[in-house]
């Protein structure tokens, strides 16, 4: 049996932001920042029974307590909006203070899908305050000093 998997996903786009600096989410409780490359726009195929909207991006917290909360939005009627709650992600460590927190994530959000252009968006923040992470930035340190790189984020959203 053949899989051609070009038959299987339509209307593929995809956008890769190279950052050359960090993103940092608000101190501030209930203040949420958009993920730099996350938002896009996006026309399902006419066909389409669902969306897969995917993306992966970096983020860490070198010391404190690090809870965040992400939100899956579109922009519909002239405002943004979060689609569902059931789309919420949340990740970190609630007690830790003195602990380097890293995560790679990478998401995969099955959307019903719709007919025309709709942008999508994710928003990132905490419900607390002191709370805040960095986006992109890798701080390593190699023994002697630190060493900032930059990741990727990469989104590829498509219909089946």
């Amino acid at each position: 049996m053949t899989y051609k998997l070009s038959s299987a996903l339509k209307n593929i786009e995809h956008l890769i932001t190279t950052h050359t600096s960090v993103q940092t989410t608000s101190a501030s409780a209930n203040t949420f920042i958009t993920v730099s490359g996350s938002e896009i726009t996006y026309e399902p195929s006419a066909d389409a029974s669902k969306v897969i909207y995917e993306i992966s991006f970096y983020c860490e917290k070198a010391s404190g307590s690090p809870f965040t909360a992400a939100y899956l939005e579109h922009y519909t009627s002239g405002s943004w909006s979060e689609i569902n709650a059931r789309y919420r992600k949340n990740w970190g460590l609630g007690g830790s203070n003195s602990q380097t927190n890293r995560w790679p994530i990478y998401w995969r959000f099955v959307l019903p899908s719709w007919v025309g252009e709709r942008n999508l968006r994710i928003r990132l923040g905490s419900h607390a305050a002191n709370r805040q992470i960095n986006l992109h930035k890798i701080t390593d340190w190699d023994g002697s000093s630190a060493i900032d790189k930059f990741c990727n984020t990469n989104l590829v959203v498509y219909s089946i």
